[in-house]
């Protein structure tokens, strides 16, 4: 990555974790319950057997509600975990509820990884995907270790669906050849078709 285009997101990312570091906990937990009703209308969501959530952290979008939600309407979790840090690959992890996230990472909590509950991304239907900032065309700002960006190579984009508050999408954000965008972003307030999916 060329220095002009890092420094070009740090200051995006600063901007924006400012602002959303700015939310009350009230807001937060609003906010982020409107955003799951949002996803709920998707028929991607819908018709999928297996959805991928991050667990959320900071002024994220809270997640942990929508996982409850959604393990007990049947459908199966998993969620991102890395063996240690420094470990350049992110793994899909199957969780059972959300006590068994008591691993941290960076100080974002996940499971254990075991052989018995690693997912293939080829059997995951959707895949929700956080940043500090989104583009009206899907591609996004986050936290500049590349995670997302590795793993979600290969994975279909109607697949991908970004979360977060309506502030946190900007009309266009710096983004260089290995940045990968998604195909839908759902805030608060709408749902936008980055990627020109079709709505069903």
């Amino acid at each position: 990555m060329n220095d002009l285009l890092e420094s070009e997101k740090r200051k995006v990312r600063y901007e924006f974790l400012t602002l959303r570091n700015r939310l009350d906990a009230l807001n937060i937990s609003s906010y982020s319950g409107m955003i799951f009703a949002k996803i709920c209308e998707l028929p991607v969501y819908q018709k999928a057997k297996t959805v991928m959530f991050y667990l959320s952290y900071g002024s994220e979008v809270l997640t942990d509600p929508m996982i409850t939600s959604s393990i007990g309407s049947g459908k199966s979790v998993v969620v991102p975990a890395i063996a240690s840090p420094g470990d350049a690959q992110m793994t899909a992890v199957k969780l059972s509820n959300i006590e068994a996230a008591n691993q941290f990472v960076y100080g974002v909590r996940q499971p254990e990884i075991d052989e018995e509950n690693v997912v293939a991304k080829e059997d995951i239907d959707v895949v929700f995907v956080p940043a500090i900032v989104f583009d009206v065309n899907g591609y996004r700002t986050g936290y500049g270790k590349g995670y997302y960006d590795r793993w979600l190579k290969g994975v279909p984009v109607e697949k991908t669906v970004g979360i977060a508050f309506d502030f946190q999408v900007a009309d266009k954000v710096p983004f260089g050849e290995f940045d990968l965008p998604v195909g839908t972003i759902v805030t608060e307030k709408r749902i936008i078709y980055a990627n020109k999916i079709k709505k069903n």
